[in-house]
């Protein structure tokens, strides 16, 4: 035997960890009757793998750098994975929340055009051109004859700059409408109060305000009592609306309310209205809005065989559209987070091909001096998985880190499912199993005799 085979014996024989499988494993050939008496079959399966379980950290601790290397792929896929899945929780939640306090929970919108979005453009010209526009005499004959089962809200939107002394606020939403808007929309003041049915029919210059302009136009004064102006008119702020924070990136927290009467000085009357109905017993939902079909089909003198002249959109249109979209993005971004896993399995696949073809010599010695191939197999997997399993832990505490700088960005808690973890962790280990059986069989199945004359 060459003198650098026999400085390679000595090391391996030298290792803690070799010589204690060396013993066990001598034990096993050399006197099994003696260890089965002292020894029952559930110790003997963990001494194996225990000892199997050190030589894999000791191999994996004297490649630190590759180790490091490989883990990072790890946890970066897993990460990804995690925060993709919680992610798009949240927006399903910001799906229902934005819709609520955007379009109420039990009211339906009565318009020229009540699309969700899924129009085209083609088809909005044509919904454009067939649909004629509701004007306030119009919107205030439907109201009149579906009163009795249903409060309504006529409402007009535009974007306009507020003012307050020197300082300006860019593009507010304000609305024009009259004061049951608040109870159908869900409007809740954190200060202050809603204008009256009384103050609406005046046209009086008065305003409620949300969160975003009160901190723009006032940032260290209370805002009540202080007034705003919009396209040149004066307004005096009433009542300020409670923080609602964003939606899909856009602030819900921009918008002035003012009296229809205030708004239509300032825009006019020859602009189509949009009325919300909110049926008074929310059970009988299906029946007012077939009611407020027939009675505008009616004043609009439809025959039977004309389809409608105009749209009528419920929340669930709204957050059915919403939630496709966010499920569409979903079925993209999941796979496509998925690779990031795909390719540190390839990784550590890679990682142990080497690390089997550097120790051939001593998969060698190891298998003449009694080893057996599923002790050679079990630990080339123990190596895997330990490092998929680590990296996955690791992966796990950065989404953790990370769902705080998610949560500002969302304005809302971001939560990592107990499922996640489960799944983290699982897709981890499955991934080291999976990228170290073709190494593990490569190992095990080695003949001895071939890989003691290997010059690696």
């Amino acid at each position: 035997m060459k003198y650098t085979d026999l400085c390679s014996l000595h090391l391996i024989l030298s290792s803690k960890s070799f010589r204690d499988i060396h013993v066990i494993e001598g034990m096993k050939r050399n006197t099994p009757e003696t260890y089965a008496r002292q020894t029952e079959p559930i110790q003997k399966w963990a001494v194996t793998y225990i000892n199997a379980f050190r030589i894999a950290l000791d191999t994996l601790w004297m490649h630190k750098l590759r180790s490091a290397l490989t883990l990072f792929g790890i946890i970066i896929g897993i990460a990804a994975v995690v925060l993709v899945g919680a992610t798009l929780g949240v927006v399903r939640e910001s799906v229902v929340s934005s819709t609520a306090q955007t379009f109420g929970t039990d009211n339906f919108l009565v318009g020229q055009v009540g699309s969700v979005g899924d129009l085209g453009r083609k088809a909005l010209a044509e919904k454009l051109r067939k649909n004629p526009e509701i004007y306030r005499r119009e919107a205030d004959r439907l109201a009149e004859k579906i009163e009795p089962y249903a409060r309504t809200a006529p409402v007009l939107q535009s974007f306009s700059d507020v003012k307050a002394g020197k300082r300006m606020f860019l593009t507010a939403q304000v609305i024009g409408s009259n004061a049951t808007i608040q109870n159908i929309r869900n409007i809740v003041l954190s200060s202050g109060r809603f204008y009256t049915e009384a103050e609406n029919q005046r046209s009086k210059g008065v305003a409620v305000i949300g969160q975003a302009l009160v901190e723009e136009l006032f940032p260290e004064v209370d805002p009540l009592g202080k007034q705003v102006r919009i396209k040149g008119r004066p307004f005096v702020v009433i009542g300020v609306q409670e923080k609602q924070g964003s939606s899909f990136g856009n602030s819900l927290d921009r918008n002035a309310y003012i009296p229809l009467g205030a708004y239509e000085k300032i825009w006019g009357s020859r602009n189509s209205v949009d009325l919300y109905v909110q049926p008074n017993n929310p059970e009988r939902f299906n029946e007012i809005q077939e009611t407020a079909r027939f009675h505008l089909r009616v004043l609009r003198r439809l025959k039977p065989n004309v389809p409608d002249n105009f749209d009528i959109l419920t929340p669930e249109a709204n957050r059915d559209f919403l939630a496709q979209i966010v499920d569409m993005i979903g079925i993209a971004i999941i796979p496509i987070s998925s690779v990031a896993l795909i390719v540190a399995g390839i990784v550590v696949m890679n990682m142990m091909l080497v690390s089997v073809t550097e120790r051939t010599r001593e998969i060698g010695i190891r298998k003449s001096l009694g080893a057996r191939n599923r002790d050679i197999l079990t630990q080339v997997l123990l190596e895997s998985t330990i490092l998929t399993v680590l990296g996955g832990t690791i992966g796990l505490f950065l989404s953790y880190l990370t769902t705080f700088g998610l949560e500002k960005a969302f304005d809302s808690e971001v939560a990592i499912q107990p499922e996640y973890i489960l799944m983290a962790l699982a897709v981890a280990a499955t991934i080291g199993i999976g990228a170290g059986i073709f190494p593990a069989l490569l190992a095990a199945r080695m003949p001895p005799v071939e890989a003691l004359g290997s010059e690696t």
